[in-house]
């Protein structure tokens, strides 16, 4: 294998990086502005959000991204389906096999994040927290288990045709959820 270092710098880009470069980016079918309410928890919009996408016809919109640690602290991460978010709770159902790489993941390291992106409206939802078995899900096959994680923290990205695009940060605390409020994607925090 070759050292990175010693490797000879490229002239020009290749074939990948040129069709990249050509390729829109976030070139959404449109995009809603953000609603300047703030919501009093983040499962509401999210719910909200969810239904727009389903009805607008967005394939897999109930298709998410799940990231976990192994043992060794390495990230492993895998697309699901969500199957129910509970407001009050604050929770996110999916299902596994009790004896899957996630599941042994999750009893290891409870801590994970779920990641949502609907490509239609230009939209991305983040959510941290721990994941617990949740023995009242709906309908599951006997040979799966369902989990849910319970949000601690929770953003909401809105793409904007001007690049501007929106950020909300919701975080749990002991009296209810905090918001930032819908602020420019680029402000660090």
């Amino acid at each position: 294998m070759t050292d990175p270092a010693h490797r000879t710098p490229r002239t020009a880009p290749g074939p990948l990086v040129r069709a990249l470069l050509a390729h829109p980016v976030l070139a959404a079918d449109t995009y809603p502005a953000p609603d300047p309410a703030i919501p009093a928890d983040p499962a509401g919009l999210f719910t909200a959000w969810l239904l727009e996408a389903l009805a607008a016809g967005v394939p897999d919109a109930q298709v998410m991204t799940l990231s976990t640690v192994d043992a060794e602290g390495r990230p492993d991460a895998r697309v699901l389906v969500l199957r129910d978010v509970d407001p009050t709770a604050g929770a996110w159902h999916f299902w596994t096999e009790p004896d899957s790489p996630k599941a042994r993941q999750l009893a290891a390291r409870p801590d994970a994040a779920l990641t949502v992106y609907w490509p239609g409206p230009g939209r991305q939802v983040r959510l941290r927290g721990p994941v617990r078995p949740a023995p009242d899900c709906f309908t599951p096959s006997p040979a799966l288990h369902c989990y849910a994680l319970h949000a601690a923290a929770a953003e909401f990205w809105q793409a904007a045709p001007d690049r501007a695009h929106r950020r909300l940060r919701c975080t749990r605390t002991p009296g209810g959820w905090t918001s930032t409020g819908w602020t420019p994607a680029d402000v660090p925090g």
